[in-house]
Parts: C-alpha cells; structure tokens; sequence
C-alpha cells in the first residue's frame, strides 16, 4: 500500500516536471518589444510557489494512514487534469504565450479551446496542479498555501493581465470577458 501511494505522489510530481519541460525554451522572441504589465504579481506568485514545493516534503502525511491512499489517487489525477489543462491552454495561445503580462495586437486575442470556457485557463490548470500534488502528498499546509497563496496570486496576476488585454484589445476584449467567466466555467 505504501509503495503505491509514494508512486503516485511521484507521478503527481511528474506531471509538473513533464509541464515544465515542454515550457522549456518557449516563449516569445526577446526582439520585440512587447506591451508588458507589471511582473510584481509574477513575483509573488513564484514566492508562494517557493514555500508551497518545501511543505510538500516537510510537511507530507505518512503513507500508511487510512486515507493516504485515496487522497495520493485523488491528488494524482487533479495534478494530471490540472497539467493537461495547462498544456492544451498554453498551446492554444502559441506565439501569444509569455510567462509575465504582455498583450500584442499582432498575435490577437485568443478565444479558442480552453479560452472559449474561461479567460485563465492556465492559471485554473496551474491551482490544480498545485491542489493535487498537496492532495496526494496529504500536506495540509501545502493546501493552505495552495488556497491562500498561490490562488490569490494567480487572481492577481489575472487582474493585471485583464487590464492589459482591456487596453491593448478594448471592445473585442470586453465582449470577450462579458461572455467567459475569469477562471471557472460557468461559476467565476
């Protein structure tokens, strides 16, 4: 039993790992010069994220309690959802993608795939992500800072892009953000 629930907490772990290398090495062209926001968002982000990987270990529950191994199950595929989710998000937007806030009107305003059913589906896909792996490690400090860190970061540097795809897009972006809700479909 044990054995199964550290595998699929490496799993969980494997599906940010996979995420990550197919992010390796993509992204925008440094010749242009893009339409940026402000990056103090993606900071915070990255420091939540810097406590949240720590607690994982430090702070993961045994694997032999009774519902270790439905909450490593549980977490394993919320991770594994959440990665898809950002994947597929990250290759609708193509050239479009940048890893702080940047709007171009050369590459458009993506509304395709995951961005027909929510504005920040890779943010969506990311908390997931995040939420699993806390899952499946039974760290609760981890989901606290999941919910507590990284969600609110990711709402604000959704904020901050939003007002830069409103200047840079105007009407088609507020038609746009009218018809889709921010991160969850049909609720937020």
């Amino acid at each position: 039993m044990s054995a199964l629930v550290i595998a699929l907490r490496v799993v969980s772990l494997l599906a940010f790992a996979g995420m990550l290398l197919v992010f390796r090495g993509r992204g925008r062209p440094k010749t242009q010069p893009p339409h940026g926001g402000s990056r103090v968002p993606v900071v915070a982000n990255i420091a939540a994220c810097g406590l949240f990987f720590p607690s994982l270990v430090i702070f993961a529950g045994g694997t032999e309690a009774g519902m270790a191994l439905p909450l490593a199950l549980s977490g394993c595929l919320i991770a594994i959802a959440g990665a898809a989710l950002v994947l597929r998000s990250r290759a609708a937007l193509g050239p479009a993608w940048s890893f702080a806030p940047r709007a171009e009107e050369g590459t458009g305003l993506v509304t395709t795939g995951p961005y027909r059913l929510v504005r920040h589906p890779i943010y969506l896909g990311l908390s997931l992500l995040a939420l699993g792996q806390a899952l499946a490690f039974a760290s609760w400090p981890a989901v606290a800072i999941v919910l507590c860190g990284i969600v609110p970061t990711f709402a604000w540097r959704a904020r901050v892009e939003e007002d830069l795809l409103s200047r840079t897009f105007g009407e088609r972006f507020a038609a746009y953000r009218q018809r889709t809700k921010m991160i969850i479909p049909h609720l937020l």
